[in-house]
């Protein structure tokens, strides 16, 4: 049987100030400086919302506003708000228990054995639970080439709905392959991984109703064997034990988060330090997702990466423009309206910025459910999953959409190459590098519709640049790479062609030289062979003729 639990609901003021009591009120802070941001880190500001964008919103005194002014914040009153109470309504059997995930993971694996298994990808930090993923795709126990989309729940704890929206998706998929054309078209032509319950240890510390708010991962980080300890237990922003797994990732991780190891936001002894974050960080640089959604609550938002110190994320075009599409697919609770988008803060060790700054990956940070709520009713749990799985089909569909995409490989060796990719418009080297894979050569560069310079180096072979390549709209690009470890022409091994090529190959014919290392870098007229015609090509070449070829001699 299952622990009684509660849920919030909303008790409405309405007041143009937002004054909840003497001098108190509700503001929005723009964070247009580190400083200002840790400013209200250090006034201890209760947050109406996760302040991991471009704004916080915060319960703030008058003191508190006098402050901010006094260092010259941007901010502005809000001019209604709710705030939440909690009220003893037990919650409803919907809800899944960590029993009932694993249970249900491992019942579909076993159901639908072609398309669908799970597996292990490490254990909880606390009391070592383990953390599961989850595949679905045709040929499911091969690692096809196929675009990749990722999907994870219950980073924080009490962001539940996380969890329910992926173990939505993953019955949606698997009952209805077969009978939707759309979505077997998508299983069969994705490899979609989902990983439903993040924060096992913390979750059930919501579920075994310790707390409806606790955050954080079970850490012990007094090492006094009481679990769950905790300073207060009326909101989010109470002091817990425990780390906050999404301010844990190695992304700019000091700059992120607080160091306060009691904090809401505290961000772990030192980048990856937790075991949940270190399961997850090793499948992902494994399956390297093309898109993927992080799933937290409340606030009906996409966060976006990202503003990092000013500026937009180098992709900003293509980032920007699937949020726009992602939210618009998602209605509110409220019937009228779409998601908002927003920028998540780059300098931070959250999720997403780490997916996409290391990986490549456009990862996405729906913020489900209207605020203030965590716990939801059955009235309104059916259509928040309902509307969150249309983003998730967005999503899906996307993987499929306008991107330039090929494979590299070696002629000389018929393998696939790891290389690094580049496409110079989009370049920046505040990014790790993004390296085709190794198993196909596989590269995939989600793009707008537009002209594009394709860069591709690699330490063992000559690196090569294609320019005007040019990227349709609502379609795959296709540009295969081939990667050779000479310049056909270039005789002499210095990289370059000129006249001293000429030269050297009419000594080697006059016997009085040495060959061309390799010998095919002389086949200038790309026949496989090295003769005297391949001197009168490269002539005819440096006056105006076709250049040289790489003939298909392997």
């Amino acid at each position: 049987m299952k622990p009684v639990l509660y849920f919030l609901i909303i008790i409405s003021i309405i007041i143009p100030s937002l004054v909840f009591g003497d001098g108190v009120t509700a503001i929005r802070v723009y964070f247009d400086t580190p400083d200002i941001r840790q400013a209200c880190y250090d006034l201890n500001l209760r947050p109406l919302t996760e302040d991991i964008g471009i704004y916080g919103d915060f319960i703030v005194s008058d003191k508190d506003i006098d402050f901010l002014e006094s260092m010259q914040a941007r901010y502005e009153i809000l001019p209604e708000h709710l705030l939440p109470v909690i009220t003893e309504i037990a919650i409803d059997s919907i809800y899944h228990t960590y029993e009932e995930t694993v249970f249900e993971l491992f019942a579909y694996a076993s159901y639908y054995p072609t398309i669908a298994r799970v597996e292990s990808i490490g254990v909880s930090q606390q009391e070592q639970r383990t953390i599961y993923a989850f595949k679905v795709s045709d040929n499911v126990q091969v690692d096809e080439d196929e675009p990749v989309v990722y999907f994870d729940g219950t980073h924080h704890a009490c962001e539940v709905m996380g969890l329910e929206i992926c173990m939505a998706l993953i019955d949606t998929l698997l009952e209805n392959y077969g009978l939707d054309s759309n979505i077997t078209y998508l299983v069969d032509s994705t490899e979609i991984w989902i990983v439903p319950l993040v924060n096992p240890d913390g979750h059930s510390a919501v579920i075994d109703s310790i707390s409806l708010f606790w955050r954080k991962n079970g850490r012990d980080l007094n090492g006094n064997d009481t679990l769950y300890e905790y300073e207060c237990n009326d909101w989010w922003t109470c002091y817990t034990e425990g780390v906050d797994l999404n301010r844990n990732y190695d992304w700019y991780w000091e700059y992120g988060g607080s160091p306060n190891p009691w904090s809401y936001y505290y961000r772990g002894e030192s980048p990856g330090s937790e075991a949940e974050n270190q399961g997850l960080t090793s499948l992902l640089e494994r399956i390297k997702p093309l898109l993927s959604l992080s799933y937290h609550s409340y606030g009906e938002v996409i966060y976006c990466p990202w503003l990092l110190m000013g500026n937009y994320a180098p992709d900003h075009a293509a980032l920007y423009n699937i949020a726009q599409e992602l939210a618009s697919s998602i209605m509110r609770e409220n019937g009228h309206e779409t998601y908002g988008v927003s920028f998540a803060q780059g300098r931070s060790g959250m999720a997403s910025n780490w997916q996409y700054g290391h990986l490549g990956s456009f990862c996405y940070l729906p913020e489900t459910v209207k605020y203030p709520d965590f716990i939801i009713p059955p009235d309104r749990y059916f259509n928040v999953i309902r509307e969150n799985l249309n983003g998730c089909f967005y999503l899906l569909e996307r993987a499929h959409g306008t991107q330039l995409t090929g494979i590299v490989s070696s002629p000389e060796t018929g393998q696939p190459v790891q290389a690094e990719i580049r496409i110079l418009e989009v370049y920046s080297d505040i990014l790790d590098p993004r390296i085709s894979n190794n198993t196909y050569g596989r590269y995939r560069w989600l793009l707008l519709p537009g002209t594009y310079t394709l860069q591709v180096l690699s330490e063992d072979f000559i690196d090569v640049t294609f320019s005007d390549i040019n990227v349709r709209d609502n379609g795959i690009t296709v540009f295969d790479v081939d990667l050779y470890t000479y310049v056909v022409g270039d005789v002499n091994g210095d990289r370059e062609l000129n006249g001293n090529d000429v030269t050297f190959l009419i000594i080697y014919f006059k016997g009085f030289g040495s060959p061309p290392e390799p010998l095919l870098a002389g086949d200038a007229n790309g026949n496989c062979r090295l003769t005297g015609s391949d001197v009168s090509y490269l002539v005819a070449y440096f006056k105006g003729g076709p250049p040289p070829i790489y003939g298909d001699c392997w």
